[in-house]
């Protein structure tokens, strides 16, 4: 009985070893891998498989290209071509032992890098603005946009071609759309605002330019401007703190003194108390003053002089 139950045990192992080889005869693949210039590319891991049988081999390519795989049983197998840098390529090849097959030959494409294909198209596209074909340029955008949709960034380039072409609205909507993946995206938003602002879109233009960090603002033009929208909506006090703030950061910005100056007579106008007009009038005479000799020949210049004449 124990011989029995032994024979039969071993009779399992055979056939299990037999299944688990089934893949396996005496056929041979071999083929050589080149680059698109026909150089001979090493390394690129050659993986064989065969899946009706769940056989599988693997191998790498030499100095000259080259592989091979032997031991290789009948039928079609899928060979997987692989290599960092390069884009991976998939084949299927029948094999029947005692047949010499044919040499493979392979070509591998450099993989794509996103980053290089970007960066060569922005550049194309500045170039059209550049010669001021806007249209052309923006196409160019949007069409990097549509293949890298995660690059949501260019959007603010696709703005900025809508505005050169005369279309504000769709830059708006487009830096909007920028702003709203990206909140923390400080240069947009400013972008924003200074055309929401130049759209006579001034309130929600303030909106805008509160949320972005004073650091990020690099020139004193966004307070002013900021400024000069608040003047001509009646909000002369709100006028005044964009001033000061243009000033405190560029105190060597003439136009935000002027603009101060002149809100600030304003208000003089419109206040209550003598003290307090008296005290607004003196800033107002330090603001132009001081306008003045930082920008003597400014378009603003003589209408400076004439009202710090009339305050004499």
């Amino acid at each position: 009985m124990k011989h029995v139950v032994r024979i039969a045990f071993i009779l399992l192992l055979v056939a299990a070893n037999a299944s688990a080889q089934a893949w396996r005869g005496q056929g041979r693949l071999a083929g050589k891998v080149t680059d698109e210039a026909t150089k001979p590319i090493e390394g690129v891991v050659v993986k064989l498989a065969l899946p009706s049988e769940r056989g599988a081999v693997e191998t790498k390519t030499n100095a000259k290209g080259e592989w091979s795989a032997g031991g290789l049983g009948r039928g079609t197998w899928q060979i997987d071509f692989i290599k960092p840098g390069y884009e991976t390529r998939n084949i299927s090849a029948s094999v029947a032992e005692l047949t010499r097959m044919p040499t493979i030959e392979i070509t591998l494409k450099k993989a794509e890098d996103p980053n290089e294909i970007i960066a060569s198209e922005l550049k194309r596209a500045a170039d059209l603005l550049a010669q001021k074909q806007y249209g052309e340029a923006r196409l160019i955008y949007e069409a990097l946009l549509l293949k890298y949709p995660t690059a949501y960034r260019i959007e603010q380039f696709v703005a900025r071609a809508y505005y050169l072409e005369g279309q504000p609205e769709k830059a708006i909507e487009r830096l909007r759309t920028v702003v709203a993946r990206d909140p923390n995206a400080q240069e947009v938003k400013l972008l924003l605002g200074s055309l929401l602002l130049e759209q006579g879109k001034a309130d929600e233009g303030k909106q805008v330019l509160a949320s972005v960090d004073d650091a990020k603002i690099t020139e004193p033009a966004i307070y002013v401007n900021f400024g000069i929208a608040m003047l001509n909506k009646n909000q002369a006090v709100e006028a005044v703190t964009y001033f000061e703030k243009a000033i405190a950061k560029f105190p060597a910005a003439p136009d935000a003194y002027y603009y101060r100056g002149i809100t600030l007579l304003q208000l003089a106008s419109a206040a209550g108390e003598e003290a307090q007009k008296a005290d607004r009038l003196q800033r107002v005479k330090a603001d132009l003053n001081k306008f003045l000799q930082m920008a003597p020949n400014a378009p603003e210049a003589e209408t400076a002089k004439k009202i710090l004449e009339q305050l004499k």
